[in-house]
């Protein structure tokens, strides 16, 4: 039997200590090593996927570039055809407007149109009271300012982004044409506005300087009043106690009256509002002064807004009241008598005084202001404009409503131009989109507002708005181009023309415009082969690139029978590519992987084509040069509402 193994020696404390340290060291070693090891392989492995990316990257730059020289030449020719396509047509137009033998000067032709302004500027000052005939020309210049409005809706309409650098000078002369085109037309809108504010000035004189002949005219019709029978008689002296209310048939854009407070009136001061029934308008007279004349001037326009950005627009015209001084009454020396005149070059003087309660005035909006909502008027703010801040003021107007829906009621603190004030982003951001092609050069495009839905038919050269609300009236179902309709939609409080801006104004992420304008030309090609919906996923975890569903639709399908979400492709834009993401509008969390077996290309066509994920009697609609007009026209829509970057869906 063998011995028994001796004991294992009692370690002391401090040889327990030892070993405890050394262990520690050598399982700190092992560690070190051990993160030294992962580190290195972490490193290893982080250097292969920046080779991989680095080697996909130069694949894809490669791929793009050698995709972008065969997608310049099909610009190219898709460009030829589009200005001969536009030749022609404006050949057919021109020729229409020689047929109609109009006198309007066209303002696309600036020759005409600074013909005009000319003309309009050395018209004789006006000397006699022939205020409807003036109004009458007012009117006129308004109207070819309106056009000049859609003209300038319509180059926004048509903006070019650069899409390459081969056509960056091309592209940078034709932004600089573009630019000079819309600075040389607001100047001439500030011209015409010029000699409009110069016109009504010289009506105002002539209104002071004929206040007697009113008031004799008053006063001659009362006394033949009483000749024939009415009550109370009259002597010469009570003329100096008449009211006089004067209007003159108003137009479109324009409505004038005046009021003349008597200087002797023995009742005093006027305790009810003046109403002008035949301008739709009423005003209150301030009890402080005697002897004035009240001046009601309705624009339809805002010529008092500065010309910066603001979240807030004047809509329904502007009522401005002044009170102006007039001249003292005429006094009898002997067989003389004494009038006080103005130099027709003299301003008519202004009285400036301090209301000693609110000021109550009620207007009329015009027919074709569009409230979809007359119970909520919260959206909605009367407001007075301050000449001193040049700004628009809701604090201290009272009992403003909106009476009945269309006529304006308010107390306002201050005198000055009283206006509808309302916000810019009421109709955005979008809720959703569908665009369809219901025939080969027919589309239908839904957009559901943040307040509204609105649908048009979109065809070569033309849009109409599908919608009988009787505000739209006068534009609904008329064709008519796409910066001329939507220009009338944003006279009519609707707002489909965002700007930049308004991107932070409606927490809508801002957009990469060059993914914008490479989507909107692709899905302008696309439309004719696929039913394009926007995608929830647009406003969130893409950020500044766009994302946007398409489903083929052979049969121009207007509504499908059967909708299943498997159908549908969802595609994303960057400013360069596009790729097809595996997102769906179903899934909790934006998926934005590629799908599978699929790469990033320069375009949509291109992308379909080379993953043979459509038929080739698709894509051959794609690029059929028979319809560059429509296809240019569906661009234009998509580009004025934005409707790329301007949709968020829940």
């Amino acid at each position: 039997m063998p011995p028994k193994a001796p004991p294992p020696k009692k370690l002391t404390k401090k040889e327990l200590k030892e070993k405890a340290e050394q262990e520690k060291k050598e399982r700190e070693e092992q560690e070190r090593i051990r993160k030294e090891a992962e580190e290195k392989q972490r490193q290893e492995e982080e250097r292969l996927r920046k080779l991989e990316e680095e080697r996909l990257a130069a694949e894809e730059k490669a791929r793009l570039q050698e995709e972008e020289i065969e997608n310049e030449v099909q610009r190219s020719v898709f460009k030829e055809n589009l200005d001969n396509a536009k030749k022609v047509a404006k050949a057919n137009d021109d020729w229409d407007k020689f047929l109609l033998c109009s006198i309007k000067p066209d303002i696309t032709q600036e020759a005409q149109l600074t013909t005009f302004i000319t003309m309009q500027k050395e018209q004789k000052i006006v000397t006699e009271l022939k205020v409807a005939e003036e109004l009458q020309k007012l009117q006129s210049a308004e109207n070819i300012e309106r056009d000049i409005h859609r003209f300038l809706t319509q180059l926004k309409a048509e903006r070019k982004l650069q899409q390459n650098q081969q056509q960056l000078q091309q592209q940078q002369q034709q932004q600089i044409f573009q630019n000079d085109t819309v600075a040389r037309n607001k100047m001439y809108i500030t011209q015409i506005r010029e000699i409009m504010i110069k016109k009504l000035e010289e009506i105002n004189t002539q209104m002071v300087l004929n206040a007697e002949l009113f008031i004799d005219e008053k006063f001659a019709e009362l006394t033949k009043k009483a000749n024939e029978g009415a009550k109370g008689t009259f002597k010469l002296d009570d003329k100096t106690k008449q009211e006089v209310i004067k209007t003159f048939p108003p137009t479109e854009d324009f409505k004038y009256g005046i009021f003349i407070y008597p200087s002797n009136k023995p009742s005093g001061y006027r305790h009810k509002p003046n109403e002008y029934p035949e301008l739709q308008l009423a005003v209150d007279v301030p009890r402080s002064i005697s002897l004035f004349l009240q001046k009601i001037l309705w624009t339809s326009f805002d010529n008092y807004s500065p010309d910066v950005y603001s979240k807030f627009r004047i809509v329904g015209g502007v009522l401005d009241i002044e009170y102006l001084q007039m001249l003292p009454p005429p006094k009898k020396v002997n067989t003389w008598t004494l009038k006080s005149n103005y130099e027709l070059k003299e301003t008519v003087k202004r009285l400036a005084f301090e209301l000693p309660a609110a000021f109550k005035v009620s207007y009329q909006l015009p027919s074709y202001i569009w409230i979809p909502n007359k119970e909520n008027q919260k959206i909605w703010r009367v407001a007075f404009f301050d000449r001193v801040t040049e700004q628009w003021i809701t604090d201290g107007v009272e009992d403003a409503k909106l009476d009945k829906g269309t006529n304006i009621v308010a107390s306002v603190p201050k005198l000055g131009p009283v206006g509808l004030l309302q916000e810019r982003c009421l109709d955005y951001p979008y809720k959703s989109f569908k665009l369809r092609c219901v025939g080969n050069e027919k589309a239908i495009l839904d957009i559901q507002g943040a307040r509204d839905l609105f649908k048009f038919e979109i065809g070569p050269g033309y849009i109409q708005l599908l919608k009988k609300d009787p505000e739209f009236q006068h534009f609904a179902y008329k064709k008519l181009q796409v910066g001329a309709l939507f220009y009338e939609l944003y006279r009519s409080g609707v707002n489909f023309i965002p700007v930049i801006e308004d991107a932070q104004s409606a927490n809508i992420i801002q957009k990469d415009e060059g993914a914008e304008e490479l989507a909107l030309n692709d899905l302008s090609e696309a439309v004719r082969g696929f039913y394009i919906e926007s995608s929830r996923w647009n406003n969130s975890d893409t950020g500044p690139q766009i994302v946007v569903k398409l489903k083929e639709n052979p049969e121009f399908d207007e509504e499908f029978a059967e909708n299943q979400e498997k159908d549908w492709k969802t595609i994303k834009w960057w400013n360069n590519k596009c790729a097809i993401i595996q997102a769906r509008d179903s899934h909790q969390k934006c998926n934005q992987a590629l799908l599978p077996d699929t790469e990033t290309h320069c375009n949509l066509e291109v992308l379909l084509k080379m993953h043979s994920l459509t038929t080739q009697e698709t894509l051959a609609k794609m690029k059929d040069l028979h319809y560059v007009i429509f296809i240019e026209t569906i661009q234009q829509v998509l580009r004025i509402t934005k409707l790329l970057s301007f949709t968020v869906r829940d």
